[in-house]
């Protein structure tokens, strides 16, 4: 019996209706419905009563639901209690969905955790998480999604948002806050990312390019110079104002404009919640949403 029929009644189980199982589990609805008879003629009978819209437990199916838990819990117990001991030099592996906070906290993390080995790489995209983590990939993922699995829990980690940096000077540099797309006239640098902050906030740099002729730069170096010689406006963050010099004199300005702000989120299997928890712990709170 496969450990995926399981997983896959179980889910149909809990939601009691197909199409919203399918969407959970990211199949499509013939192949679920395909595993749970499939699961069913393996045990020789019925689990569900069906009507058009709906499916429910029959008495059979309950005395499976009973198995199947006990089964997947112990399974994932094992995978759990295996990794921890096969884990080599005790190393830390993180998945991180942009290369901003991955800057930011890997650093921090090793300083406070000198006796381990933090790993960590880029996530092409943020869909597969959940896999990432119940397969073991990884031990943590920092992502602005929160990953749909009873077994992953997630808590929030730091709060990001797109700021405006202006040198001392500009008529901007007293303001308290800025909402770009009301000003007229402004000479703004982008320096070009990747990731899941910005791919959100895209649309918006989208507007300030059509709105302003806004250059975006591949080059740092280029960048730098740019904002050195011109005095040009650019942008920063709550995360890469901490790693990344963008020259001396300059003053950062929060935006009002919508949508730039995001939640950067710690996920990990429950299993290794309280592992984890012990090593942040050891940042004695440098790594917090309210203190960066």
């Amino acid at each position: 019996m496969e450990l995926t029929l399981l997983r896959y009644f179980k889910t149909v189980a809990e939601c009691n209706n197909l199409s919203a199982a399918a969407e959970k589990l990211h199949v499509s609805q013939p192949a679920l419905s395909l595993a749970v008879k499939k699961l069913e003629e393996e045990l020789g009978a019925p689990l569900f009563d069906r009507t058009k819209n709906k499916i429910c437990l029959n008495d059979a199916g309950h005395l499976a639901l009973t198995y199947a838990e006990a089964i997947l819990a112990k399974t994932d117990e094992m995978k759990s209690t295996f990794h921890q001991f096969v884990r080599k030099d005790n190393v830390l592996s993180l998945g991180f969905c942009d290369p901003g906070p991955m800057r930011f906290f890997v650093p921090l993390l090793q300083k406070a955790n000198p006796d381990i080995s933090i790993s960590s790489a880029l996530l092409p995209d943020e869909n597969n998480m959940e896999t990432l983590l119940l397969t073991h990939r990884y031990d943590a993922v920092i992502s602005i999604r929160k990953p749909q699995n009873e077994n992953i829990v997630t808590v929030p980690l730091a709060e990001e948002e797109l700021m405006l940096s202006v040198p001392a000077g500009h008529p901007l540099a007293t303001r308290k806050s800025v909402c770009l797309l009301d000003e007229q006239n402004l000479r703004l640098i982008n320096y070009s990312g990747d990731g899941a902050y910005v791919r959100k906030i895209q649309p918006f740099i989208d507007r300030l390019t059509n709105k302003f002729g806004m250059k975006t730069h591949n080059d740092y170096f280029v960048f730098r110079q740019l904002l050195e010689n011109d005095n040009l406006l650019c942008f920063t963050t709550r995360l890469v104002r901490n790693y990344r010099n963008d020259g001396a004199g300059r003053v950062v300005i929060p935006l009002e404009d919508e949508g730039l702000k995001a939640t950067y989120l710690l996920s990990c299997l429950k299993s290794s919640q309280k592992y984890l928890s012990a090593l942040l712990a050891r940042t004695e709170g440098k790594i917090s949403c309210n203190e960066i």
